[in-house]
């Protein structure tokens, strides 16, 4: 029989009853096995089974394996039932012996493959597809290589392993029952439902632990939770008494320093002097009374006048009574002669003596009019203090503490204060507005102050004065906090020392152009415009740092390269401002610039312990005169001895011609304000 009849035979017996199936299969195997095979095949009965469907799909003609064997004779009718009815019975008894046994391979093996396929990845299951179809395509193949192969292959049954999620084709290669296949499977598959339930145990220890582990840390954190709240309910509840004592303990301090600086000053008038109430009939005015050190000084200073004044007549007389020498004889004349000239240089001896202790006195004299000028600066501090309605130690907006006055201008006073938020010692500057002012001026000073603080608030940098805070006290009066500098300022450096070492001069300079430089480097350039030593402080270390913005002048982006024009002509400090400022046939146009004049003005007056135009005058008279305008050309004296770099970096900031001037931002490049390692 050919290949595509027995196909044929077994796709049509699907079709067929499952009695007549048995049947034809035996008569089948009879015919391909032949007569001299027909007393051999009833011992070498063939065994059928079909391969077990583990839930993959139907197999070909359900579960109709093709015959095993088959024969072309059809002579003996005797063997051929007696294969038929011995083929039949086996079949039968094997029919049912696998459709038992893989039902019961089926049950397990689906459901072993079910909570495996449930815990295998994606890809996995994917690469089983694959091989299980691969494993069909080679089936197929196979089946095409001839009869003998094709029924050898397929009288193989199958058997299905599942090992880590995957599922493996195998065949009863080594001749085991299947039940024995059936019975290691099962047992694979419960030593990984063992493994995997293990892991499991495990993993729901470690999620316990974690579980435990993230209760403790919650309960660590409700803890500390609970102890940051009663430490800041603690932290409420002694900070009024915390802020008390500071508050107490500084206003001791402070009172201990107004009685020290008091006694100082009581201590120093009866040695340098004191104001004194002189009355001219109905008009009551002030003088100053030497005290009695001066007293003394001045009495030396007469004694040495009168001494030197007697030897000069001296020396006159000496050489009147020079005799002629056409009088007497040569000897008597040379003798006379002789002795004039030694009395002469006695009296020569003694007058460079007197002027060595005119020298020493004159000395003193000024040492002690520079703690004069201290003393009667103090003297005014005191006063203004005691007449200032701020003096009682009063706190300010709830954290600012006032101690003592440090100064007073026109319409301001500055305090020494302590911030009790912040734990830092600071300067309070509080505007006040006159009572009799015109409700029009009040609004122009606030006006001014907000854009003094307008600008100064957005100004940090190491050269110039933080400013912190502002607030309203009352109707009439506001207090802006700034940064507090415990050293002098340089008015008060330079009255007690009018002429600095170039070295120290230098190196203050250098430090307002680093102010400066930061000003013009912002995307608003600003302008002081009032530099001048008194708004150049210095901190406990020496850092020098202006002030006081009030007449800053902001420059708009339109602005020419010219400048902007002078609004507010006939403010500032005339002695330091350029001649531009005091033109009057027109508005001047203004730029940093006359920071650059004034810069100038500061390192001259530093380096030469005067101004250099209107030092002696008064700004009425400045004004009046015309003096800076008329100042076109820096003189320099002889002494002291200046480097000639310092004289031509002064003579560069104090170019007359606005337009050959330098900018800040040029000069800053000067070699002058620039220190290399040498």
């Amino acid at each position: 029989m050919s290949d595509d009849m027995v196909i044929h035979f077994a796709s049509n017996s699907s079709n067929q009853s499952d009695q007549s199936l048995p049947t034809k299969i035996a008569k089948l195997e009879a015919r391909m096995v032949g007569k001299a095979s027909t007393t051999t095949s009833t011992s070498q009965a063939t065994s059928w089974s079909a391969p077990a469907n583990f839930g993959l799909g139907p197999g070909p003609a359900d579960n109709v394996a093709e015959p095993a064997v088959s024969s072309d004779s059809d002579d003996d009718d005797n063997g051929r039932e007696f294969l038929i009815q011995a083929n039949t019975q086996k079949r039968r008894k094997l029919e049912d012996d696998n459709s038992s046994t893989s039902f019961e391979h089926v049950e397990t093996a689906a459901d072993t493959v079910k909570k495996i396929v449930d815990n295998t990845d994606t890809s996995n299951v994917g690469s089983d597809v694959s091989r299980r179809k691969q494993s069909r395509v080679k089936g197929q193949t196979n089946s095409g290589r001839g009869r003998g192969s094709r029924i050898s292959d397929q009288t193989k049954p199958q058997a299905v392993s599942v090992s880590n999620g995957q599922l493996e084709n195998s065949y009863q290669k080594d001749g085991l029952p299947k039940e024995q296949i059936g019975h290691d499977r099962q047992t694979v598959f419960e030593e990984e439902i063992t493994s995997l339930r293990a892991k499991v145990v495990a993993l729901e220890e470690e999620l316990k632990k974690s579980r435990q582990e993230a209760s403790d840390y919650q309960h660590q954190c409700q803890q500390l939770e609970k102890e940051l709240k009663d430490l800041k309910d603690y932290e409420q509840q002694i900070k009024p008494k915390r802020t008390k004592i500071i508050s107490e303990l500084l206003i001791s301090v402070s009172k201990a320093e107004r009685q020290e600086a008091r006694m100082k000053v009581r201590q120093e008038s009866l040695r340098l002097g004191n104001v004194g109430v002189i009355r001219a009939g109905t008009i009551i005015s002030e003088a100053w009374e030497d005290g009695q050190a001066l007293k003394d000084l001045n009495a030396q200073l007469r004694n040495l006048l009168e001494t030197k004044e007697a030897i000069e007549r001296q020396r006159k007389l000496l050489k009147k009574r020079q005799p002629d020498k056409s009088d007497g004889g040569d000897v008597e004349g040379g003798l006379q002669e002789e002795d004039s000239l030694i009395q002469d240089e006695i009296y020569k001896s003694r007058l460079a003596s007197i002027k060595r202790e005119e020298d020493v006195i004159m000395r003193e004299r000024d040492r002690y009019e520079l703690e004069k000028g201290r003393l009667i600066r103090e003297m005014k501090r005191i006063r203004d203090e005691d007449g200032s309605r701020f003096n009682n130690f009063q706190i300010l907006n709830h954290r600012y503490a006032l101690l003592n006055l440090l100064g007073k201008g026109g319409f301001s006073e500055v305090y020494k204060a302590f911030d009790l938020v912040d734990h830092r010692y600071v300067a309070c500057k509080l505007h006040g507005l006159n009572a009799q002012w015109s409700e029009e001026k009040k609004q122009s000073y606030i006006r001014h102050a907000i854009r003094e603080y307008n600008i100064h608030k957005t100004l940090v940098h190491h050269h110039i004065v933080r400013l912190w805070d502002i607030f309203e006290i009352d109707q009439n009066t506001f207090c802006t906090i700034l940064e507090y500098c415990s050293g002098k300022d340089l008015d008060a450096v330079l009255k007690a020392t009018p002429v600095l070492p170039e070295r120290e001069a230098r190196i203050i300079i250098v430090q307002i152009f680093q102010g400066l430089v930061y000003l013009n480097k912002k995307s608003q350039k600003i302008i002081h415009y009032d530099l001048k030593p008194g708004n150049v402080l210095f901190d406990e270390f020496g850092i020098a740092k202006f002030t006081d913005f009030g007449l800053s002048k902001i420059v708009e982006d339109d602005v020419g390269s010219q400048g902007m024009e002078l609004t507010s002509q006939g403010a500032g400090t005339y002695w330091y401002l350029p001649p531009e400022c005091f033109e009057l046939s027109k508005t001047p146009l203004i730029s940093s610039k006359v920071d650059v004049w004034s810069a100038g003005i500061l390192l001259y007056q530093m380096l030469f312990g005067k101004r250099p135009f209107g030092h002696d005058q008064s700004q009425e008279r400045i004004l009046r005169e015309d003096t800076i305008i008329k100042a076109r050309k820096v003189e320099f004296p002889t002494r002291p001895a200046v480097s000639n770099e310092a004289k031509e970096f002064i003579r560069r900031c104090l170019t007359y011609n606005q337009a050959e001037r330098p900018d800040v931002l040029s000069i800053a490049q000067d070699p002058y304000l620039t220190y290399t390692k040498k």
